[in-house]
């Protein structure tokens, strides 16, 4: 079961995120292959032992950095959570090659690069906070909606 910041954080993007991340996507390399939703906070088969989806503490959110649009869309999200780090308490976040800690620190991502979704970690104690709902809706709101779609116009900063 994902612990309240998760399920807080897949709230706040299911309505007030960018409308993509509410859609499904085809993943070929499943067997069968089939569609997947794009906010996965279960483990999948591929995870075992001490991987933090099992244990409730991540939340993957699925944009591919090789689609342009898709980029845009989560360099945008983890702006939008690095602006609420403080808040949301989570350890880290892993995209397209680069990591940021808690702190916002970022450096470069060594081993699975993750181009294909965004994952956001916290702590076995972070994970039970959801006070940061609020301020995450208010923030995605300000960021994707009115027509606010166009790249580096952020709501976060």
């Amino acid at each position: 079961m994902a612990g309240a910041a998760v399920e807080a954080t897949m709230q706040a993007l299911y309505y007030y995120g960018p409308a993509l991340v509410n859609q499904s996507y085809w993943d070929s390399s499943r067997k069968p292959p089939g569609s997947l939703p794009r906010l996965q906070a279960a483990a999948g088969p591929h995870k075992s032992g001490a991987d933090p989806h099992i244990a409730g503490r991540a939340l993957d959110i699925i944009l591919f950095a090789k689609v342009t649009s898709e980029r845009d869309y989560a360099d945008r999200l983890v702006d939008v959570f690095l602006g609420l780090r403080a808040q949301m308490r989570f350890i880290a976040i892993i995209y397209n090659g680069w990591e940021w800690n808690g702190s916002g620190v970022k450096f470069k991502r060594k081993g699975d690069q993750h181009t294909t979704h965004i994952h956001i970690e916290w702590s076995s104690t972070g994970v039970a906070t959801a006070s940061f709902t609020s301020d995450l809706s208010d923030a995605l709101f300000n960021e994707f909606s009115g027509g606010n779609i166009s790249s580096g116009d952020y709501g976060v900063g």
